[in-house]
């Protein structure tokens, strides 16, 4: 591995074992305002993210105002005038507007994004290359019933043109202490897109702590289907 892919490794690393997609929040004793999450996807390519949302004075978990923060870093391939490998790592900052009821919950966010993209060979061609701002844009929630839980987050960076959406439905088991279900999304940039499809599990390991593992197969124009693995990590405080 090579030294900047390393350096990655640990940025990504170190988001995923110190800080938070959100969960839902778990009744408890006391109101939660906040939680932290981490997560990771390995296939032929490699992200990882982590972060955590406090709701504002005067608001609470999944009602009123939040602030979020969050980092990201990862590696793609695309095809440009040779096959071009990049890495990437970002952070993002964002002002949540949370609603939430009986019928499950769902956040909508803004705030500054900042990537970092490294190129191997370099792409003169690719505006992304080197360090860009942009406005992150996302959309989370679930609808939450008795047995079944839709969920979704998606985002988009309307001047980069990098977007990300995916969905959930998942089953409810063992006194909804576990949820068995199917997802899919696509992800990309104006270099290129990929989807995915595949089935997750979940559970509550801890109070107010959620695990789930993915697995499933990435799809990209011009390359075989290729498998995947996806671990996140939540918890509500």
């Amino acid at each position: 591995m090579d030294r900047k892919l390393m350096q990655l490794a640990k940025v990504a690393l170190a988001a995923g074992l110190s800080l938070a997609s959100v969960q839902p929040v778990r009744a408890q004793a006391d109101t939660p305002t906040g939680v932290w999450f981490a997560g990771g996807t390995v296939s032929d390519t490699i992200s990882a993210y982590g972060g955590a949302i406090k709701a504002l004075p005067g608001a609470r978990l999944g009602k009123g105002l939040a602030l979020r923060g969050s980092v990201n870093g990862g590696t793609y391939h695309y095809d440009g005038a040779t096959e071009i490998d990049a890495s990437y790592a970002g952070a993002e900052a964002a002002l949540v507007y949370q609603i939430s009821g009986p019928w499950g919950w769902a956040n909508v966010a803004a705030g500054p994004r900042y990537t970092y993209t490294d190129l191997s060979p370099d792409d003169p061609g690719n505006k992304r290359q080197g360090s860009r701002w942009d406005v992150g844009l996302q959309t989370d929630g679930a609808f939450d019933g008795p047995a079944w839980r839709l969920g979704w987050i998606a985002s988009v960076g309307p001047f980069d043109g990098a977007y990300e959406a995916r969905a959930q439905l998942g089953r409810k088991l063992g006194g909804q202490k576990y949820r068995l279900g199917v997802e899919g999304g696509i992800t990309g940039n104006p270099t290129y897109s990929k989807t995915m499809a595949g089935a997750f599990v979940a559970a509550s390991v801890a109070p107010n702590m959620d695990l789930q593992l993915g697995a499933g197969a990435t799809f990209q124009e011009g390359r075989k289907a290729r498998a995947y693995g996806s671990i996140g990590l939540s918890k509500v405080f």
